[in-house]
């Protein structure tokens, strides 16, 4: 189906900054071809994603890095997020471009260090934290939150077969 090949390439050309990809349909019927390159990589996946709806931050916050647990087990994570004013939270998660729809540890582990720099931002700031009797809850923090989470690692240990959960614990105490 080239919708689905088409979708699928975008989406690489989004996790693999700088690159072009073509994709090309020459059935008699179809004729079709698209080019796929974003220089901004996962920054132009958010600003896609939240097209049409009003960003509270202008410009997509980009965290870049390496988690390296000292067992010859490194990860190159980039996060990319930026906030609207919806009430839904659309996360997407990746390892090795692999699209990971139900999580898995590195999700975890982002979600849970996103909720402890705020809430640790909050504690800071005495003007804002006077506001709250209590630590804020995740839940709270993702409202309108769109963010992708991508990781690439050597040895990914996935749950199944189907490769939609990673499972390497290391990796969610490292985000």
């Amino acid at each position: 189906d080239y919708r689905t090949l088409s979708d699928r390439m975008r989406e690489l050309a989004f996790l693999n900054k700088g690159i072009r990809i073509t994709i090309t349909d020459e059935r008699e019927d179809e004729k079709k071809e698209e080019t796929f390159c974003y220089e901004g990589g996962i920054n132009s996946f958010i600003t896609l994603l939240n097209e049409n709806k009003k960003v509270i931050n202008e410009q997509p916050i980009y965290l870049s890095g390496k988690i390296d647990n000292g067992e010859k087990r490194a990860a190159d994570v980039e996060i990319a997020i930026q906030y609207n004013d919806r009430y839904d939270e659309i996360l997407f998660g990746f390892v090795n471009n692999i699209n990971t729809r139900e999580g898995g540890t590195h999700v975890s582990g982002f979600r849970a260090g996103l909720t402890r720099a705020i809430n640790e931002q909050l504690r800071k700031n005495t003007k804002i934290s006077k506001k709250f009797e209590q630590s804020l809850e995740g839940s709270d923090l993702r409202e309108g939150l769109v963010a992708i989470v991508s990781v690439k690692m050597a040895d990914p240990q996935f749950e199944g077969q189907t490769k939609m959960k990673l499972g390497n614990q290391y990796i969610m105490h490292g985000i």
